[in-house]
């Protein structure tokens, strides 16, 4: 690459709030890659949210410019905050190489963006028109982070290197849900975004608020769904509810994440098929070629923004775990296997082979019922003649070679 080009690094997000792990990744790829800056991208109206509110981007904004002005290598960037259209990187990236053609741009991206990279809108695209940075967390092995990048890298033509950051578990839906709570978040965000969070009564409901205050309870949600399900669905979505909490309470994972996607993981099962395609359409919800031809197979994508549109669940863990249950995806986190695993085995199931023994064993090796269940799925997905999702099948081989 030509020295003599300037090194912009780009780090988009929703940045609702702003915090010092979004801070510390700046900084290390600013460090470790030479960047001449950083710019910051936030996102008014991105592909994966909807109906965000013009005051709330202005309010994101503000802290965004707050957090960094102390930090001349950090850069605030307008290009993704207007609310009139969705805003897909790729064309992010090919209106910046337009405007700038003498800079080399620098994608930031975490570890966990990485493994879902193939589903993002044009990532053949994204790889030719920037280098791609993947933070490697200590919950994505590094062993596992460069086979990814060597399958990308083999696809996409990609150039993507490694950066090491800090384990700082930081998550703006934490710092909401404290805020929300009453409890202290000194540490998680600069002061000046505290102080602006506190004086403009961001995310407790009131004054400025940026969450609605009315979000429906498990109970709450229970009810809504058992209007919309037929009987047998509404049975099996409470098993698996409740099978989830049992897995969560023997693996440690969070009690309340795992019920509550548990109880929402099927949120769009009943929709009739010809409304799930509308409704993926309507909201730009990326749809393969295979999906349009079994809309039934869009319900867990589906689901996962429905959770977020209608019923206001925030928590990124609780969508994803919506997102993939029903084919599992490589490096999958604990409560996603949880929710992957309570669907296969709750009580009401009876027709999938070896239940009796993958129920026992998903109390004591979680990972190992995981592979089973796998094994099991592909070996009845290869004695039928539908379609299947090859993602199933990769999230097989990926787990075959890693448990």
């Amino acid at each position: 690459m030509d020295n003599k080009r300037k090194r912009i690094g780009i780090m988009g997000g929703t940045f609702d709030p702003i915090h010092n792990a979004h801070l510390s990744l700046a900084e290390q790829a600013y460090r470790q890659f030479s960047l001449d800056a950083v710019w910051m991208l936030p996102n008014g109206n991105p592909p994966h949210k909807s109906e965000i509110r013009q005051e709330d981007v202005r309010h994101r904004i503000r802290m965004i410019q707050l957090a960094i002005e102390d930090t001349p290598y950090l850069k605030f960037c307008n290009l993704e905050t207007s609310r009139k259209e969705y805003h897909y990187t790729f064309e992010t990236l090919q209106h910046l190489k337009s405007a700038y053609p003498n800079m080399l741009f620098y994608f930031i991206m975490g570890a966990d963006s990485l493994f879902e990279f193939d589903a993002w809108r044009e990532p053949e695209l994204i790889s030719r028109d920037c280098v791609i940075l993947a933070a490697v967390r200590d919950h994505r092995h590094r062993a596992q982070m460069k086979e990814k990048v060597e399958e990308l890298e083999n696809r996409y033509g990609a150039d993507i290197r490694l950066l090491d950051t800090p384990n700082m578990d930081i998550a703006s839906s934490e710092i909401r849900r404290r805020i929300a709570c009453g409890e202290d978040i000194s540490g998680m965000v600069p002061l000046k975004v505290a102080d602006y969070i506190k004086k403009n009564g961001l995310y407790t409901g009131g004054r400025g608020r940026m969450r609605r205050s009315d979000a429906l309870s498990i109970r709450d949600l229970k009810k809504e769904l058992e209007k919309e399900m037929d009987e047998s669905r509404f049975e099996h979505t409470t098993g698996v509810m409740y099978m989830c909490a049992a897995l969560a309470m023997r693996y440690g994972c969070d009690l309340e994440k795992a019920m509550l996607a548990g109880l929402m993981h099927d949120c769009a099962k009943c929709m009739p098929n010809a409304k799930k395609l509308k409704t993926a359409e309507k909201n730009h919800l990326e749809i393969t070629d295979l999906e349009r031809r079994n809309p039934f197979m869009l319900h867990a994508k589906l689901g996962a923004f429905l959770a977020r549109k209608k019923y206001d669940i925030e928590d990124q863990e609780v969508l994803d775990a919506i997102r993939w249950h029903t084919t599992g995806r490589p490096g999958m986190t604990l409560l996603e296997k949880i929710v992957y695993i309570a669907d296969y085995i709750e009580p009401k199931r009876d027709k999938a082979p070896n239940l009796p023994q993958i129920r026992q064993l998903a109390f004591e090796d979680l990972n190992m019922a995981l592979l089973r269940i796998l094994e099991d799925t592909v070996e009845y997905l290869d004695q039928g003649d539908d379609e299947t999702d090859d993602i199933t099948r990769q999230t097989y081989e990926y787990y075959k070679n890693h448990i």
